[in-house]
């Protein structure tokens, strides 16, 4: 059984002797845009986590505590659970992560 020549192969080369310009151009464009093709992806997706980042950093910066109960709302002027008017407070009043100012004092027996 004989091996046929690689004809497709031949002709490459050929081409790329015979028409290094042109064949040069058309390889260096076709890598070109593979590796555009390979590499916005990945870009693509950083740049959509980023945004879905940002949007969720917002939505939960929009979020309040009531300090009454303690049920966490959004875009409200009054808690649903108790009726607390969130009027008039700071968005970080009363939240879990705020100080805690203490004094210590002896006590004596």
């Amino acid at each position: 059984m004989q091996r046929r020549p690689p004809w497709l192969l031949i002709g490459a080369l050929a081409a790329l002797i015979l028409l290094p310009g042109p064949t040069l151009r058309l390889l260096f464009g076709l890598a070109k845009w593979l590796s555009l093709l390979l590499l916005l992806p990945p870009l693509l997706a950083g740049v959509a986590g980023l945004a879905g980042w940002l949007w969720w950093r917002r939505l939960q910066a929009r979020i309040r505590q009531c300090p009454s109960c303690g049920i966490s709302t959004m875009g409200t002027t009054t808690c649903p659970a108790c009726g607390y008017s969130f009027v008039g407070t700071t968005p970080g009043s009363g939240g879990k992560h705020d100080p805690i100012d203490v004094q210590a004092e002896t006590l004596e027996d």
